[in-house]
């Protein structure tokens, strides 16, 4: 798969049901280890408060999790 294409592909995953992609990024990063606290960086109130929303959604599933680490290969 060409690189575009895999960029694109993952990008679908981390905002599949809607979550816009730093939403994604720190399901993914949720879904990797339970252990892991990200600490995402924003510019504004409204970039926080879409952060802090990614929350109620929670971690990536496992397939999509699963799906993601097979495009990144």
């Amino acid at each position: 798969m060409r690189r575009r294409a895999r960029i694109n592909a993952v990008r679908d995953v981390l905002t599949a049901d809607d979550r816009p992609l730093a939403q994604g990024a720190l399901a993914w990063l949720w879904a990797r280890s339970p252990r892991t606290v990200p600490i995402p960086g924003f510019r504004s109130v409204a970039n926080a408060e879409e952060n802090a929303r990614a929350l109620q959604r929670g971690p990536l599933t496992k397939s999509q999790l699963s799906e993601v680490t097979e495009l990144l290969q």
